[in-house]
C-alpha cells in the first residue's frame, strides 16, 4: 500500500515539493472528528483516511502564496470541496502562504463504493488581482467502503494536465473563476 508520495513542482521560476501522508484514523477522538460530529461514533469512523500535504519551496514571500483545489468523485457524482468556513464561490480548499492541506473524510453511512480525490496545489498568476486558477502539481487519493468499513487507496501523483477532466466541474461550481 503506497500511503505516501512526494510530488515535484516549479512554479514562479522556483522548485518544490509536495510531501503527501495518507494514514488510516486509528482513534477519530484524537484527530478531533468530535468537534464536527458531536455525538461521534468512534468505532464507526476508525479506518478512514486522514491525508496531510505539506510544501516545501524555494520561493519567499508573495512567490510561495499557493491554494489546494480538491475534486471528489463518488460514483458518478463528482464535487468541488471546499472547507465550509470558506467563501463558497471561491474554488480553494485552503489558500495563503506554503499552504497545508488536510482531510479527514469520513463517511460510514454511505452506500458501498468508491470516494476519490484528486488534489491540485495550485496558483493564481496574479497572486490576488483575478480570479484565475493555474494547477502546478496534484495527487489522487481516497477509500472503497464496503459494509461500512474503508479501504484505503494508494496515493500517487497525478499529472497536472487532468485538470482538464474537472474544468467543466470547476466552471460549474465557480462561474466568476475561469481554470486555465
Amino acid at each position: 500500500m503506497q500511503r505516501e508520495k512526494s510530488v515535484p513542482f516549479e512554479v514562479r521560476a522556483h522548485r518544490g515539493l509536495i510531501s503527501v501522508r495518507v494514514v488510516p484514523n486509528d482513534d477519530p477522538w484524537a484527530s478531533g472528528h468530535q468537534l464536527v460530529v458531536p455525538d461521534l461514533n468512534a468505532e464507526a469512523f476508525r479506518g478512514f483516511p486522514i491525508c496531510t500535504a505539506s510544501i516545501r519551496y524555494h520561493g519567499h514571500g508573495i512567490n510561495a502564496i499557493m491554494g489546494w483545489i480538491q475534486v471528489v468523485r463518488r460514483g458518478s457524482d463528482v464535487s468541488v470541496d471546499l472547507a465550509p468556513n470558506l467563501d463558497a464561490t471561491d474554488p480553494f480548499y485552503a489558500y495563503g502562504y506554503l499552504p497545508t492541506f488536510f482531510d479527514a473524510p469520513a463517511n460510514p453511512d454511505h452506500p458501498d463504493g468508491t470516494w476519490r480525490a484528486d488534489t491540485f496545489l495550485a496558483v493564481v498568476p496574479d497572486v490576488i488581482r483575478s480570479r484565475h486558477a493555474v494547477p502546478i502539481a496534484a495527487f489522487t487519493w481516497g477509500y472503497e467502503l464496503r459494509s461500512g468499513r474503508p479501504t484505503l487507496l494508494d496515493v500517487a501523483a497525478l499529472p497536472s494536465a487532468d485538470w482538464a477532466g474537472h474544468r467543466s466541474v470547476l466552471e460549474t461550481k465557480h462561474p466568476d473563476w475561469t481554470f486555465g
